[in-house]
């Protein structure tokens, strides 16, 4: 019976399906400064991103809670960068003593860093 055969198969291959699967690291792992972000158009910021500075001093990455990221660029910008690559823009403003990127349908916000 061929249907009788898939059945039983079908919880093994489930299991090698969920065995290749590997879970994302923590991205507070990776260092960097926390950032509040509201990515994909949420109204609200969280604190679940992190801006990681690059050791050459080149740029930056900020990391998304799921795994995604934005590369950045040094820049002559109120956040102190651009974006690295791609079709969207980031701009960039002062609210005060705390930086706005923006990058499409995403929102980073962090304190300015003041030279002592």
């Amino acid at each position: 019976m061929a249907i009788d055969r898939t059945l039983r198969t079908t919880p093994l291959l489930a299991a090698l399906a969920l065995c290749a699967c590997e879970a994302a690291p923590d991205i507070a792992s990776e260092g960097g400064t926390p950032v509040a972000c509201a990515l994909g158009g949420a109204t609200d910021f969280a604190s679940e991103c992190r801006l990681v500075e690059l050791g050459d001093g080149s740029g930056a990455v900020i990391r998304h809670p799921d795994g995604g990221f934005r590369k950045l660029v040094q820049a002559d910008t109120p956040a102190g960068y651009a974006e690295f690559d791609g079709a969207q823009r980031a701009t960039s403003r002062l609210e005060g003593d705390t930086i706005v990127l923006t990058i499409g349908a995403d929102r980073y916000r962090w304190q300015e860093q003041t030279g002592d």
